[in-house]
């Protein structure tokens, strides 16, 4: 059977977040792929496109997805929802796998998920300013790329690919060559501009 993957959006969700991850994990991977919002709704994106969710927050099937994936979006600053809250801490202490990148990462923080395992985000500060209870200070990474005990997956907004890598090999672990093999194909297009982004330059 295809594993299942929920992917909780917010409103202006960061489409470049979640183009790289969703494809890998559906035609790649061959995971079945249902959408939510907090209120069940249609999400415009950060570029504009209005996406037609398949569910709420509340009827999500967080508890016996394969994985969860939270997209980053400005509003996961000041968005409360105890229940939700209460659903992650209860799949991450089950070993439930869960992944999130950006502003996304404060729910899980909020869930205490990240206090005693190593993650990364935005920044550490990020995480303390917008979550007091957030006590995982001594086991932050302070990285450009995604983390993974295995179990939890974050990643600062600007790491897209490594995330999208880290999901699929906390989806399928067995297929580590294919992991590695879409990684070695996303890196190159980076390693090949460079810093100073000569080719773009010369056409």
């Amino acid at each position: 059977m295809s594993p299942s993957v929920v992917v909780l959006l917010q409103p202006g969700a960061a489409d470049w977040e979640m183009g790289p991850v969703l494809p890998v994990l559906q035609a790649y991977f061959g995971a079945r792929i249902r959408t939510a919002s907090p209120d069940g709704k249609s999400v415009r994106t950060m570029g504009g496109v209005l996406v037609d969710v398949d569910t709420g927050y509340d009827t999500a099937d967080i508890q016996n997805a394969d994985l969860v994936v939270l997209i980053g979006s400005d509003a996961w600053m000041t968005f409360e929802d105890d229940p939700l809250t209460a659903r992650l801490k209860a799949r991450t202490q089950a070993g439930g796998r869960t992944a999130a990148i950006c502003a996304a990462t404060l729910a899980l923080a909020r869930a205490g998920a990240l206090d005693a395992r190593p993650h990364t985000s935005n920044s550490q500060p990020f995480l303390s300013e917008n979550v007091p209870t957030y006590e995982g200070k001594s086991t932050y990474r302070d990285v450009a790329h995604a983390v993974s005990d295995g179990v939890v997956v974050t990643a600062p907004g600007s790491a897209p690919a490594s995330f999208a890598v880290a999901c699929a090999a906390l989806l399928d672990p067995t297929r580590q060559a294919e992991v590695v093999g879409y990684w070695n194909m996303v890196r190159g297009e980076f390693e090949a501009l460079g810093v100073e982004l000569g080719p773009i330059w010369k056409g």
